[in-house]
Formats: C-alpha cells, sequence, structure tokens
C-alpha cells in the first residue's frame, strides 16, 4: 500500500509544470498584456531578404531575427502570452532534463527557481524577449548533446552556435565544460580544452576579420540586462545558476521532504509553493499606473480619442505622457479649452507638448503634439529621428507614410508602404494606404489625412524644439485658420494664468468657427470682469452662458461661506468645482 502511495502518476509529476503555465499565461495575458504591447510596438519584422541581411551583421544577430518575428505575434495579447509561457516551461523541462541525465535523480525545485528569476524579470516591459529565447536554447542544445555524450559535434558546431546565438553561447560554453566535469573531468579534459580553443579563435576571427565589432560587443551581443535597470542582477543570477546547473546537480543534498511523504502529497506541497512564489511576484511587481498607460497610448493610437478621455475621467492619472497624450485626444475631439482641468496639467507645459530630447520615450511620441496641430513636416522628422536611433516599429513607419501622403509625396510614402506591406499583422493597413498613392483626390477626402492636408501649415519655417510654443505662435502668424493650433495657444494662456494674453485672444474667437465660447475661456472671461473689471464683448453670436455665470455665483458662495479662507474652502472646492479654471488659479 506504502509502496503503491509512493508511486508518482503522470498526471502528478506534471502538475507543477502545468500550473505554472497556467499562472504565467493567464498574468500575462490578463494582468500585463502592456508588456507585448509595448514591444511589439518598438520592433518590425519584416518577409525580406533585406532585412535578414541586416540581421547577419554581427553574431546573434539570427537570434534577434528569430525573437522579433515571435515579438510580432504579441500583436494579439494572448499569443505573446502563450509565446512567453511556453519559453519558461521549456527552461524548465531541459533544466529538469539536464540535472536528471547528469544526476541520473529527479530535478527538484531548481529548473522552477531559475523561471521564477526568469519570470519576474518578465514582468518588465522593457525586458527585451531575446533573453529568455536565447537562454532556453542554450538549455535546449545541452539537453541534446546529452543524451550522446561521446559526441565531438557539439565542440565542432561552436562556430556556427557561437554566429546562431552570440554572447549566450558562452553560456552554453560554461554548462557545456561543467557538464563534462561533472561526468568524468579527466576523460574529458581534451574536449573542454579544444571547446575553449575553437571558441577563442572564433571570436578573434570575428572581431578581426569578419564584423569588426567592439569586444564587448561580441562578447555579449544580443544580451540586454542593461535595459531591464534594477532587474539586471536578477538576470546575472539566473544566468549563474543556468551556468552552475551541472555542478550543482551533483551535489549529493538529502530532500528529507521527499522521502518522508508519498509522491502525490510532495508533489501538492511543491505546486502550492510554486504557486505562492508566482503569486507574490506577480501581486508585487503589478504596476497599474504602467498597464494604464500603455492602454491609453494603444487606445490613442487606433484613434479611439473619446475611450482615451473616458478612461482618464474614470482613471485619474498624474503620468505627464497620459496627460499630453489625452491633451491631444481632446483637441482632436474639440474638447481642448472644454475639459483641460478636468485633468492635471503642469504649468511648464509638459502635459500640452513635449521638447525635443534624444530619449526614446519623447522622441517617439513627440511628433504626435505636431501632427494634431498641423505641422506635418515637423512630425515628420520625429518619427524619422527616432527609427534611425531605435529601429523600424509599425508606428513609425504609419507616420512617415501618413505625412508623405498629406505632404503629396507618393513616391516616397510607396517607398515605405512597401515595407511595411511585408510585414504580419500590418498588410491591412498597407493595402488602405495603397488606395492613397497617386491619388491626391482620395487623400483629400480621406477622413484623417484630408483633415490633416486642410490643416497642414502652408509656409514654412524652422521649428524651434526647445520652444514648441513658439512654433505654434508661428503657425497661427502664417496661418489664422488653423484652430487646433489656436486651441493650443489658449490653453498654453490658461495654464499660465495669463490674462493679459487671454484678453488678447478673446477678440479672436469668432475667427475659428466656434459654436460656443469653450467653458475655461467662459470662466477666465469671468475671473477678468471680477478681478480686473474688464468686461469682454460678445463676439458675433458667441456670449458667455448663464450657466458658466451662475457656477461662478456658486463657487463664491462657497468660498465666502468659509470666510474667504482658501486654505478651509479648499476642499469643498475642489469637490464641486476642481474642473474649473478658477480652482486651478487658486490652488495650482
Amino acid at each position: 500500500m506504502i509502496l503503491t502511495l509512493n508511486k508518482p502518476n503522470r498526471s502528478s509529476v506534471y502538475l507543477p509544470s502545468v500550473l505554472f503555465f497556467l499562472f504565467t499565461f493567464i498574468y500575462f495575458c490578463y494582468f500585463a498584456p502592456h508588456i507585448f504591447y509595448f514591444q511589439e510596438k518598438s520592433s518590425l519584422f519584416i518577409f525580406s531578404s533585406d532585412f535578414l541581411k541586416e540581421n547577419l551583421q554581427q553574431p546573434g544577430g539570427l537570434l534577434i531575427y528569430l525573437s522579433i518575428f515571435l515579438t510580432s505575434f504579441s500583436y494579439y495579447p494572448i499569443a505573446g502570452s502563450l509565446i512567453s509561457s511556453a519559453i519558461l516551461i521549456l527552461i524548465i523541462f531541459f533544466s529538469s532534463d539536464i540535472i536528471r541525465r547528469i544526476s541520473g535523480k529527479k530535478a527538484g525545485p531548481l529548473p522552477y527557481l531559475i523561471a521564477l528569476a526568469l519570470f519576474c524579470l518578465q514582468t518588465n516591459y522593457q525586458y527585451l524577449f531575446v533573453n529568455n529565447l536565447g537562454l532556453m536554447l542554450q538549455l535546449a542544445i545541452l539537453s541534446l548533446t546529452l543524451r550522446r555524450t561521446e559526441s565531438w559535434l557539439p565542440v565542432i558546431l561552436i562556430p556556427v552556435w557561437y554566429f546562431l546565438t552570440g554572447g549566450f553561447a558562452l553560456v552554453f560554453l560554461i554548462i557545456y565544460t561543467f557538464s563534462q566535469i561533472a561526468e568524468r573531468p579527466v576523460i574529458y579534459i581534451y574536449r573542454i580544452s579544444l571547446s575553449w580553443l575553437i571558441f577563442i579563435i572564433s571570436f578573434y576571427i570575428s572581431k578581426e576579420f569578419l564584423f569588426f565589432q567592439s569586444t564587448k560587443s561580441l562578447l555579449t551581443f544580443p544580451w540586454s540586462p542593461d535595459e531591464t535597470g534594477t532587474h539586471g542582477k536578477i538576470f546575472i543570477a539566473a544566468v549563474i545558476l543556468i551556468s552552475l546547473l551541472p555542478l550543482l546537480a551533483k551535489l549529493k543534498i538529502r530532500n528529507t521532504l521527499s522521502n518522508r511523504l508519498s509522491a502525490p502529497l510532495y508533489t501538492l506541497i511543491t505546486s502550492t509553493g510554486i504557486l505562492i512564489f508566482l503569486a507574490i511576484i506577480g501581486i508585487t511587481k503589478n504596476d497599474r499606473k504602467t498597464r494604464d498607460y500603455f492602454h491609453i497610448e494603444k487606445l490613442f493610437v487606433e484613434k479611439k480619442y473619446q475611450e482615451v478621455i473616458d478612461f482618464n475621467l474614470k482613471n485619474p492619472s498624474n503620468n505627464t505622457l497620459t496627460s499630453y497624450l489625452n491633451n491631444i485626444a481632446l483637441c482632436e475631439t474639440g474638447k481642448l479649452n472644454d475639459l483641460l482641468f478636468s485633468f492635471p496639467q503642469s504649468p511648464d507645459g509638459k502635459t500640452l507638448f513635449l521638447k525635443w530630447e534624444i530619449v526614446s520615450e519623447i522622441l517617439k511620441r513627440g511628433g504626435y503634439f505636431y501632427y494634431c496641430t498641423g505641422m506635418i513636416n515637423e512630425a515628420h522628422r520625429w518619427a524619422f529621428e527616432y527609427m534611425v536611433m531605435r529601429g523600424l516599429n509599425p508606428e513609425g513607419l504609419k507616420m512617415i507614410i501618413k505625412t508623405e501622403l498629406i505632404n503629396g509625396n507618393h513616391k516616397t510614402a510607396s517607398k515605405y508602404n512597401d515595407i511595411i506591406i511585408k510585414t504580419l499583422f500590418y498588410r491591412k493597413e498597407a493595402k488602405e494606404f495603397e488606395k492613397l498613392i497617386f491619388n491626391d483626390a482620395a487623400v483629400d477626402s480621406h477622413p484623417e489625412l484630408g483633415q490633416k492636408r486642410r490643416l497642414k501649415v502652408r509656409h514654412d519655417f524652422f521649428s524651434i524644439t526647445e520652444d514648441p510654443m513658439l512654433n505654434i505662435e508661428r503657425v497661427i502668424a502664417t496661418d489664422s485658420l488653423n484652430r487646433q493650433a489656436f486651441e493650443y495657444k489658449l490653453a498654453w494662456l490658461l495654464i499660465n494664468k495669463d490674462y493679459p494674453g487671454i484678453a488678447n485672444e478673446w477678440v479672436n474667437l469668432d475667427r475659428y468657427n466656434f459654436g460656443s465660447i469653450p467653458v475655461h475661456m467662459e470662466e477666465a472671461g469671468i475671473a477678468l470682469k471680477t478681478l480686473y473689471n474688464l468686461d469682454l464683448p460678445a463676439r458675433g453670436n458667441l456670449r458667455i452662458s448663464s450657466t458658466t455665470e451662475q457656477k461662478f455665483t456658486q463657487f463664491l458662495q462657497v468660498f465666502e461661506a468659509f470666510g474667504s479662507n482658501p486654505q478651509t474652502a479648499e476642499s469643498e472646492l475642489r469637490k464641486r468645482f476642481g474642473n474649473t479654471f478658477w480652482y486651478y488659479v487658486f490652488y495650482k
């Protein structure tokens, strides 16, 4: 009876791995889809010989090629989650197989410890997909090598493996060396020595005659622990554990718990422990602010501007990039100066526009402001410069195609569209662009590109990227009908509480086809009348509404009810008037 209980069945053996896979898949798919959104939008796989050649320029390039190919499937979060979880499970499988073949015993918890560390890293959206893939391949090749321990083929193929996987091949060489030492160090000393000699010769030839890269690049590419910040230490620890796997497998550690408990009970305890650690990592690494930001960005690039606004109203955020994209969404929907103070704003203008910086997060998104306000050439420049620095990406390419079409540069637009049509998941959009190329009438009638072409600045000028507001002034000076540029100017004046500027622009309201005076301009007009006794006249059919006047009366009544003390009145004023220009003037 005891023997029956201790004999593990197939389902109990695989239960920890099944639970590990299910947990990571569900976590990635439902709690961290932003990881795959970011990574998919940061690269682009192209089915072309030129793209393949581009990834043959140094050892490890083919691994990058494979990584970008797999990353492209993250267009669908469920596919990205499936691939990432599958790689972690394969790491567990190959690690367990290596331990079993070297020690002749079950692997125990060590493979799960490695996978837990790599799962922790993968919860960081900046941790590149290539890292786990590269480590998994080294474990896979060693697992296959141990099936034929007398074969010299792994030694002979080291140069090929180095070319295929780059710096990750060094991990294989280390674990292969330790696996030989763990088996029969005296017999295999020649094989170990020859392996290292071949690697050193391959490295020397690569550096001096083939690739002309730095020593650091040839030894580390395509490793990317620097991209993960403080997570780099966890990555190095995981690499060390993997490297020492053969030696750790040889250690004779008595597993008292597994000896005393029946196999099913031991499996249950192990599975529970794994789930607990996974849950701890998942909870501590679950960054809602980051997830919400990328959700907003996804809605934004899909042109779902109203959904961006609605989400931010329900989920207020102090993230500057969130407010920046939200303000563009407000401007695109004609609500910038009606809802501006319903969201956090920065007096220095960082929530209105981004100043030029050679920082990927800034450079990647800064062009949206210029595209919104009709500075099409400047939007093109930001997208192009970002891709020069970081490589091709889908949104950058689409921005360049759109700006070229707006400018009537159909031949150039066609060249870029030929790139995007060779991708996996952007062919449909490329087909839509194809209908517009060499067809100005189609561009003019397009709901987005036609509107931007009509809004486009007609007089070129040198853009001052360090002072975006100066560019807005130049647009208005050369094109008095650019309403969206005018909206941004009003927003800037309101944020800076520039009463003289607001008074000067009041007379221009009727030139931009407003159906009514923007709410915050009405509030500013009433403030000017109260504070400076300046009664701003109606402009055509535009006049301050009685609703806004009544609301200001209520604001003053609340303020007076607290003894006209700003500090004591703040809480009640924020509750009832926190989204008004008046509250902003008092407390921001």
